[in-house]
């Protein structure tokens, strides 16, 4: 078999993997709740076992190829299928965040600290120097983004908008009375 499959030109090997997709839809599409769990148990020991015996060379090579597909696959999504992929995304992510456990969560997070640990402290000083340039050019993005609706609206104010409902704007109602001048201040504004 291998060696028909070295021998086959793109076309042909094409049209194998079309084969192959279509009579799996078939299979997968007449299957048992029960078999496709089966089946997927199968599959996984089946990885688990092959993904042992795997040289680093081969898991780096095996996860670049993965990646590549990927990329090339997300590439070729319309933005309709790209927003329709991340909104089941999304969801599924919530439904699976919402069935979690407190005790659940807190052992994730506290396996999340150690492999962060344990990573910053394998880095070297340019990986660092790297890693804390990103997040501080992240951090500006977000905070930039976060008043890219105020831009230039000083020059173009609208008195039917009412800004000061904004929860970007709003910084208090002025409740305080001044006890000297009676003047109104806000709570945290000294006396």
């Amino acid at each position: 078999m291998a060696a028909v499959m070295a021998a086959e030109t793109e076309e042909q090997r094409q049209a194998r993997c079309e084969e192959d997709r279509t009579r799996h839809a078939v299979s997968r599409a007449a299957e048992t709740a029960e078999q496709t769990s089966s089946r997927l148990a199968g599959q996984r020991t089946r990885q688990a076992a092959s993904r042992t015996v795997e040289t680093p060379e081969e898991l780096r090579a095996r996860r670049d190829q993965d990646r590549a597909w990927h990329a090339a696959s997300r590439a070729a999504q319309s933005p309709g299928v790209l927003q329709a992929r991340r909104d089941a995304d999304r969801s599924r992510h919530a439904v699976s965040r919402a069935a979690e456990s407190p005790e659940v969560l807190q052992a994730q997070r506290g396996a999340d600290r150690s492999r962060q640990a344990v990573s910053r402290a394998a880095e070297t000083s340019e990986q660092r120097r790297t890693r804390s340039e990103d997040q501080r050019t992240r951090q500006a993005t977000s905070r930039a983004a976060l008043w890219t609706f105020m831009e230039g609206e000083a020059f173009k104010y609208d008195p039917t908008k009412s800004y000061d409902s904004h929860p970007q704007l709003f910084i208090g109602r002025m409740t305080n009375v001044c006890s000297h001048c009676e003047a109104l201040k806000w709570p945290a504004e000294a006396p």
